[in-house]
């Protein structure tokens, strides 16, 4: 895979889990009254797994544009 792909697709992954962290997020702590017990636990677990996939794509991210000779922002 070609660096510049990756880093796209480290952005993109990046945008991703950004999104399903804050839907996660607005569900576990605003819905938790509406939710079932079961739905309120998946959507916690849901806000740790989105954050550290998060993490992961910023880790890539970072690898790209090292490889690509760009300033690590």
């Amino acid at each position: 895979m070609s660096n510049q792909r990756l880093l796209a697709l480290a952005n993109l992954s990046m945008v991703v889990f950004l999104v399903l962290f804050c839907g996660s997020l607005g569900i576990a702590w605003l819905g938790e009254r509406s939710l079932p017990v079961g739905a309120t636990v998946f959507m916690h677990i849901t806000l740790v797994l989105t954050a550290a996939l998060f993490k992961i794509a910023y880790v890539v991210r970072l690898i790209a544009q090292d490889r690509m000779g760009q300033p690590l922002v």
